[in-house]
């Protein structure tokens, strides 16, 4: 009796508890203890407890027992995922590296022999650049809940767009490189591409936790403002990887910064969800994804001479290419855990320099080139860490390239470059790493090889940013 006494005074503590912090026992208990009960005037009479009933009272603290861990297994994470959002993000200098590399190894890659045709800058063509920014900002002022709270946001920013803006100059006014268009001395680095990573890099810190699809748009901007400078021969290719790295390794820095000076003030602490359980489950099983992609791209840079025509009779030399900017957009859908069918859409961008050897320096102007890829193939990935692939893949398909021509110095044309469509193929190796964020990014490495005798072996090194489906 002594022992049924004991397990009824614990099924009354469990009550209280439930009464007082949690919602676990269930209204069937409280009939359970009245049936065990019985008051009268004498006082309060005891009846035998039932096995059944002692069982569901031990299934019901085992529950209790149960949610307790839960509950702070999740606080736990909770407690990593600040942390970690608090800590300087050293990814966001991959492309800051390779905007440095592709500077230190221009005679190789990017040589600057000719001038490109100038087209005048506007004021306007700042506005896109500023876009996400602005956005992040709007999404604030309408109630949206940011990573930081106002203040802290405001500071955060403020810091990293001065950064942004020092950094930039400070280079600009050392560096003196000239633009393509040979219009003035300030051509490394791309300010209009800095300022817009930066802006992407915000909207992605304070929101991209509500969806993927917010950080994907705000770098979508970012790489098209990449493709603008190029077009219009502001920039070369260095000038505007290396304004990309700038701008979001100023706007992680400002948030490390703001993060030192506030502490665990004024920010929001990130929450477990059911949708990063799923996404993490998506990742481990079967992560069919959509992605952004971003690539440099090179390889042997002298086009063969079957492969334009030269239209003024005069020119005598070689056309040269310098490495190229690249984008795609890739789908992966998974079979099972390891094997995919990958398919992708790639635009190309190279400028194109035409050396005389019978003519004076600067004698043609040089020109851009694209190129589209449509290419389809197989990857097989493992699960290289808890959060963390690695794929191998091997890829075919068409490139498709529109004519060109270029002008002397004239005005007049005076080389033509073929139209083509050629087959090619390919193979690579890329990383992925699961985000808080709940996007995939990484980078991957390829190999392509055209069956022409134009732009025949390409080399791509490429980061990219995946939403899983």
């Amino acid at each position: 009796m002594c022992k049924k006494l004991f397990c009824l005074c614990l099924a009354l503590i469990a009550v209280q508890l439930k009464a007082q912090n949690e919602n676990i026992i269930t209204d069937g208990v409280d009939s359970l203890i009245v049936d065990s009960i019985n008051r009268n005037e004498g006082g309060v009479q005891f009846h035998e407890i039932s096995d059944d009933y002692l069982r569901d009272m031990e299934n019901l603290m085992d529950q209790y027992e149960k949610k307790q861990k839960i509950q702070k297994a999740v606080s736990e994470q909770e407690e990593r995922m600040l942390r970690q959002e608090m800590k300087f993000d050293y990814f966001s200098t991959l492309p800051l590296i390779r905007g440095i590399v592709m500077t230190a190894t221009t005679d190789k890659f990017n040589s600057r022999d000719v001038i490109f045709e100038y087209h005048e800058a506007k004021k306007w063509h700042y506005l896109p650049t500023v876009t996400p920014l602005a956005a992040a900002w709007a999404m604030k002022a309408f109630g949206m809940e940011a990573r930081s709270k106002t203040n802290r946001m405001a500071v955060a920013n403020s810091i990293g767009l001065g950064l942004t803006c020092g950094f930039t100059e400070l280079i600009k006014n050392s560096a003196n490189e000239l633009r393509p268009n040979g219009h003035d001395e300030k051509s490394m680095p791309s300010g209009h591409t800095a300022l817009a990573f930066f802006s992407a890099a915000v909207l992605d810190r304070e929101f991209g936790h509500y969806s993927p699809w917010i950080s994907v748009g705000g770098y979508s901007i970012a790489l098209a403002t990449q493709f603008h400078r190029i077009h219009f021969n502001h920039h070369y290719l260095n000038d505007v990887v290396t304004g990309a790295g700038i701008g979001i390794v100023s706007a992680n820095l400002g948030y490390f910064i703001a993060d030192k000076i506030y502490g665990r003030k004024g920010i929001n602490q990130p929450k477990v969800t059911l949708a990063d359980a799923n996404a993490y489950l998506k990742f481990v099983n079967k992560p069919i994804t959509f992605a952004l992609v971003s690539s440099t791209e090179t390889g042997y840079n002298k086009i063969d001479e079957k492969c334009y025509t030269v239209e003024d009779g005069l020119f005598e030399g070689q056309l040269r290419t310098t490495a190229g900017l690249s984008t795609a957009l890739e789908a992966d859908w998974f079979f099972n855990e390891n094997l995919a069918a990958v398919f992708s859409a790639r635009m190309a961008q190279f400028k194109v320099q035409p050396l005389p050897d019978n003519a004076p320096k600067y004698s043609y102007y040089g020109s851009n080139i694209y190129q589209y890829h449509f290419n389809a193939g197989i990857k097989y990935s493992l699960m290289s860490s808890p959060s963390s692939r690695m794929a191998l893949k091997a890829y075919a398909g068409q490139r498709l390239t529109p004519e060109t021509n270029f002008l002397n110095d004239k005005g007049a044309q005076a080389i033509h470059l073929n139209k083509s469509s050629d087959f090619e193929f390919g193979a690579g190796i890329s990383f992925d790493f699961l985000s808080s964020s709940k996007y995939i990014s990484g980078f991957a490495v390829d190999y392509t090889h055209a069956c022409t005798d134009f732009m025949t072996n390409r080399w791509l090194i490429s980061s990219f940013w995946k939403i899983m489906l």
